[in-house]
């Protein structure tokens, strides 16, 4: 939720108690602090009421507590309030909000819970409840509630229903289900940025590079500095083989972020495409500075040295790599390396061992009938 729905939640929860007028004054200044986003003088100025026995006051200072992410005397607030009004969903709500920050899923969920069967927090609480499930990834159980939750949500809280149902089919790895949720949340918000990353990120797994890269341009438009979106830009365009367009986003966001790893494997990765092996190098021992045993790194790492004739180097991190997992990819990269070397004996016996064979099926029988 944001700061628009909590002071309507508050608001309601006013409507139901008496105010004198100086309690009026007070909240009118508190509430200017509130909207200008200045919640600790906000906090301190309605402390002053010092009024322990009004439910409301308590929920404000819980509010505004919780804003800070002072969850831990945002609960006590709202734990002070319920206990003056053991009935109202809105202080419940309030506290299961606290919970959910607070990572205590059962309880969050409990409080959630109650609060169903009040009209105008019912899809929200489902909602909510979805999102507790999918924390624990229960991913099937949160769109069963996410199906509750849509059937009487406005218009706002659909978009968030059906993000967080792309989000969910995602996990399952139902991609085709995800990118017909994330199209139906930008139908209700056509410019909502997270909705628009979300499906872009989807079209990025579902390996339509294409038309991810045609979304995060837009994306980038609006936000230029987003790393995550420049370096996935960069990846769809070395997905599509535009290296050097690939090369120029990692450059754009190393520019802004000198010492990102993921931006300097991805540079790495498309400058070995090129043919600069030296500089990729370069560009992945910087990356390995800030990242440990990363199988990728290592990988494309030993490829540079094979490139450049450094076969010893290369062999030396792929048995690192074979010590901690036996991957068959690594194995025929090794195969390769010791047919460069021209070890074909020892290079046939590791190619034998191979289990998968997949998309380098014929890449590893020409390996093995030269050997």
């Amino acid at each position: 939720m944001n700061k628009v729905e909590y002071f309507k939640l508050l608001s309601k929860l006013a409507s139901k108690e008496s105010k004198k007028s100086r309690l009026n004054i007070v909240i009118m200044w508190t509430s200017i602090l509130f909207w200008t986003g200045n919640y600790s003088n906000a906090l301190k100025n309605v402390k002053t009421l010092k009024n322990e026995e009004s439910a409301w006051i308590n929920c404000w200072c819980g509010v505004l507590s919780y804003l800070q992410h002072d969850y831990l005397n945002a609960q006590t607030f709202f734990e002070n309030a319920l206990m003056l009004n053991k009935s109202s969903p809105e202080i419940k709500f309030f506290l299961a909000e606290t919970y959910f920050s607070r990572s205590d899923i059962e309880k969050a969920v409990k409080y959630y819970r109650t609060t169903i069967k009040n009209k105008d927090l019912q899809s929200k609480s489902l909602y909510k409840i979805a999102c507790c499930l999918a924390k624990k990834g229960r991913n099937d159980e949160a769109i069963g509630f996410l199906n509750r939750a849509l059937k009487n949500a406005n218009s706002s809280e659909k978009v968030d229903i059906l993000n967080k149902k792309g989000l969910c089919f995602m996990a399952q790895g139902c991609l085709d289900k995800a990118e017909t949720n994330f199209k139906k949340c930008l139908e209700y918000s056509p410019n909502n940025i997270v909705a628009h990353k979300n499906l872009a990120l989807t079209l990025s797994k579902m390996k339509d590079y294409q038309n991810a890269s045609k979304l995060y341009k837009k994306i980038l438009s609006k936000q230029p500095y987003d790393i995550t979106s420049i370096n996935n830009m960069a990846h769809c365009a070395a997905a599509l083989k535009r290296y050097n367009d690939a090369i120029k986003y990692c450059n754009i966001g190393l520019a802004i972020d000198p010492i990102n790893s993921d931006l300097l494997i991805n540079k790495g990765c498309c400058m070995y495409k090129i043919g600069d092996y030296k500089n990729a190098l370069e560009c992945l021992k910087e990356a390995e500075k800030r990242v440990k045993d990363d199988i990728v790194l290592l990988n494309n790492k030993a490829l540079c040295y094979i490139a450049i004739n450094e076969y010893d180097k290369a062999l030396n991190i792929f048995d690192f790599i074979l010590q901690k997992k036996r991957l068959d990819d690594i194995m025929i990269n090794k195969g390769f390396c010791l047919f460069k070397k021209g070890l074909y004996k020892e290079a046939l016996d590791i190619l034998d061992n191979v289990k998968q064979i997949g998309n380098n099926n014929e890449t590893m029988l020409l390996y093995k009938g030269l050997s």
